[in-house]
């Protein structure tokens, strides 16, 4: 197991988890030596809409965990992110043809000058694979020799102010950031094995605010989508249908939901303090919006001609994916075989972070140990930091 602490923070709607680990990346095992979990304010569908609620929720977690200044891995998500695949081609020239750690890094910067809207900004270049000279299918390129290297690439950007108010957030609180995550990468890392990659498989997160999409290929990230519904959306429509407050529509959601009405009895009565509520005509409810965002999911992976090309089905994950009955009715609006997963491999000392509503947390430490890795770099997406935020924001300002 790898010595050094490395730490994450997930900033979601609804919760903050703030985590700190150790990260064996050889054998995907990692070791939970702290975590700080803290409500969330300040954050709408992902999104900071109020800097100060959203760094004092942030502050809270940090001090639970006890995280004090960093490098930390942040999650981000929210509609403001897009994503495309492209291919980038360059000339070799060195005498001997040798693909080096440097080679691939010029491959991965000129993917990132590829024509974005100017408020937008790459958070991710997530190589597919290369073609040497015409040879396809090579994973890693580096030490072998060619001419003409293309790479494939899957490229995730977001809105540059989204990005700068998370990080405003965050290093409010005195941290340093190394890096931001896509968050459903982050789960991948932490749900998904190679073989599930392999196979080709989508996971679905199913977070607070929103419920974000990664699909994999032979073994490569093929596709991401972020859509603006989660568990959040599923608490407010109770909250509405049954004329309650928000607090007391979530509980009753944990203790008596299900997304499969039709297996609820029609009269059945569930007990929230001194009333009782129609457990049917709630199911109902839920069932609308948890079909909705599934459909929504379908339309993507439709949309990316993935859908039928993922024989290892789709994989739920994050705290919406609890919801009982949500496995059932994703294989049926979805067409595939569904399952549920929480984090691999991991060692939590007493801290319970084996659960679908920490898979982003825990796989934020495998991206916080790839960038302290420095045979890593290029494999995976490149560093997104404050200074680097702010300089492009200035760079606006005197013409560049």
């Amino acid at each position: 197991m790898a010595d050094s602490l490395v730490y994450g923070i997930d900033v979601g709607t609804t919760k903050i988890v703030a985590i700190a680990g150790r990260v064996d990346e050889r054998r995907e095992r990692a070791e939970i030596v702290s975590m700080g979990e803290a409500p969330s304010h300040g954050l709408r569908r992902g999104v900071v809409v109020d800097r100060e609620l959203a760094a004092e929720s942030i502050a809270e977690a940090l001090e639970a965990c006890d995280i004090r200044g960093g490098p930390v891995s942040v999650g981000i998500a929210g509609s403001h992110i897009s994503s495309f695949n492209t291919e980038v081609t360059l000339l070799n020239r060195a005498r001997d043809l040798t693909v080096t750690d440097r080679f691939v890094k010029k491959l991965d910067e000129e993917a990132r000058q590829i024509h974005l809207d100017e408020d937008e900004w790459v958070i991710h270049v997530v190589p597919r694979g290369y073609v040497l000279d015409g040879a396809e299918g090579v994973r890693q390129p580096v030490g072998l020799a060619a001419r003409k290297v293309m790479m494939r690439a899957h490229v995730v950007s977001g809105a540059l102010s989204s990005i700068q108010n998370l990080l405003f957030a965050v290093e409010d609180c005195g941290v340093k950031v190394s890096r931001v995550v896509l968050e459903p990468l982050a789960s991948a890392e932490a749900c998904l094995s190679e073989s599930d990659r392999a196979s080709g498989v989508a996971l679905l997160d199913i977070g607070g605010g929103t419920t974000d999409i990664a699909a994999f290929m032979n073994g490569a990230l093929t596709h991401t989508s972020v859509i603006p519904i989660g568990g959040q959306s599923f608490t407010s429509d109770v909250a509405y249908g049954l004329k309650l407050p928000f607090d007391s529509a979530e509980e009753l959601k944990i203790r008596y939901g299900s997304a499969l009405s039709g297996e609820v009895d029609s009269v059945a009565a569930v007990k929230l303090g001194d009333r009782f509520y129609n457990a049917h005509f709630m199911s109902e409810i839920l069932e609308y919006r948890a079909r909705e965002a599934l459909e929504y999911a379908r339309e993507s992976l439709d949309h990316a001609r993935v859908r039928d090309a993922l024989p290892g089905g789709v994989v739920l994950t994050g705290g919406g994916s609890l919801l009982s009955g949500m496995t059932d009715l994703a294989e049926e609006v979805l067409g595939m075989q569904a399952r549920t997963a929480s984090p691999r491999h991991v060692r939590d000392n007493g801290k319970p972070v084996q659960k679908p509503q920490y898979s982003t947390a825990v796989g934020l430490l495998y991206f916080s140990a790839r960038q302290n890795n420095l045979r890593s770099k290029g494999k995976g997406a490149k560093a997104t930091s404050f200074g680097s935020i702010v300089s492009a924001v200035k760079s606006w300002f005197r013409g560049g």
